[in-house]
């Protein structure tokens, strides 16, 4: 059977519909032309596939580590994960969990309250079914002798290593910067740019930062579609300095070194007076941050022979020591299938807890597509409309565009990138830094 014949008859099985998302409806696998669909047909396919192969590569690692009778965990997780793998392959329905994690009831009774006709991975919204597949991984491991091993951890570490030259480069052109609204915009900038390093969106493949990262702002300022730094620096800029800023982290690496940059700028020039890193409870879309990703980035640099990274390393420390740098409490509700509008109802606790921030950054596509839900907006609705009510405080969000859905764009734009290249919004060649104000 040819794959084209192979692709026929799984679309027909399963209803795939040859279309774009309908406008105004939730964003799913089962419209062939979404960017969904090519999620669940190959690129989570190819990270569990990788997942599952990385046991057998790093098996003497883990039999040091969990000891020499883990050999059948390792072998029947790594099962585990192929057959999952060939659950999404096959249309299968989210089953409930069976693990002890302390979150097991909130997925279940989301489960539950999904209609049985938009219950597997194909016809389930987007966000949710995505959502369920690494929830799912780290679901298998809980439940083998291998619980709390980090199975992303060696890419992400991998891809900080790779992200030396450029990460020195922006120490040494950070080491003097001024307190005005033109070097706060830059660093924003930077932070967007170094969201581009995406392991999720290449199911893995190491992307290395290259050039001056400063001359690639600039160079990439007319593919930044919405441009609210400047509202974003007046938020903070006009408050006493006494504020926190909450960042919502996406990916560890290089991405996370520039979270770190603007924090540091943040902290130097009086902007607020803690900077908080919400992290990841589990291991979460290949790349994202964990604590132990924050803590192993700054001992990294902190070790560092060059004397700017290692100079830059260890104030880093001296900072989280000194409660300047904040790792927010373990949260599961980022690792959720909830869409940031249902946290007050979902997570009361931690939207109190944004609320008393000057200021709530959101990092990446994933945050972006959690801020507005999978859902289909016209690209010219506003980012407010958007967000259906969540305003815990003066949030922005700094994303390079990795999915079909985009909102707050001017009118016409999206059909001139449309008319360049089918696939602009793909890519993350163009970024949004769209602001709300409380």
């Amino acid at each position: 059977m040819t794959l084209a014949q192979d692709d026929t008859d799984f679309d027909v099985k399963n209803g795939i519909i040859d279309s774009e998302t309908p406008p105004h409806s939730e964003l799913a696998a089962q419209y062939k032309r979404s960017f969904a669909y090519y999620t669940f047909r190959f690129r989570l396919p190819s990270t569990l596939e990788t997942i599952a192969n990385s046991l057998a590569k790093n098996k003497d690692e883990l039999l040091a580590k969990y000891g020499a009778d883990a050999v059948t965990d390792i072998e029947q997780t790594a099962e585990a994960i192929r057959e999952l793998r060939s659950n999404i392959l096959q249309n299968e329905k989210l089953l409930p969990f069976t693990d002890k994690e302390s979150d097991c009831d909130v997925w279940n009774a989301f489960l539950e309250k999904l209609p049985q006709e938009k219950r597997t991975y194909f016809s389930a919204c987007w966000l949710y079914a995505e959502c369920y597949m690494y929830r799912k991984v780290s679901s298998i491991f809980q439940l083998s002798r291998l619980a709390g091993f980090d199975y992303f951890s060696r890419q992400k570490s991998t891809a900080t290593q790779l992200s030396l030259d450029a990460m020195l480069a922006v120490a040494k052109a950070t080491r003097s910067s001024e307190s005005n609204a033109a070097t706060f915009q830059q660093l924003l900038k930077l932070n967007l740019w170094g969201n581009r390093c995406d392991l999720s969106i290449t199911s893995g493949k190491q992307v290395k930062p290259t050039g001056d990262a400063f001359d690639l702002v600039q160079e990439l300022d007319s593919n930044l579609l919405v441009d609210n730094t400047n509202a974003i620096w007046l938020s903070l800029h006009s408050s006493n300095g006494e504020g926190i800023v909450e960042i919502i982290c996406d990916n560890a690496g290089y991405e996370l070194y520039t979270d770190l940059i603007l924090a540091e700028y943040i902290i130097d020039k009086g902007l607020a007076k803690k900077v908080r890193f919400n992290a990841k409870a589990i291991p979460w879309f290949i790349s994202d941050v964990m604590a132990n990703d924050y803590h192993w980035t700054l001992q990294f640099l902190a070790d560092q022979s060059d004397l700017v990274l290692g100079e830059l390393g260890k104030k880093l420390k001296r900072f989280t020591d000194e409660g300047k740098f904040e790792l927010a409490p373990l949260e599961h509700f980022w690792t959720s299938p909830y869409e940031f509008y249902r946290m007050a109802e979902m997570q009361p606790t931690l939207y109190e807890r944004l609320s008393q921030a000057q200021l709530v950054l959101f990092k990446g596509d994933l945050n972006y597509r959690k801020l507005l839900g999978d859902y289909s907006w016209h690209d010219t609705e506003s980012f407010e409309t958007c967000l259906r009510g969540f305003r815990p405080s003066n949030l922005c969000t700094l994303r390079t565009i990795k999915a079909d859905l985009v909102c707050g764009l001017p009118q016409g734009l999206s059909e001139r990138l449309f008319a360049t290249n089918k696939e602009w919004m793909l890519t993350g060649e163009y970024g949004l830094i769209q602001f709300a104000s409380k």
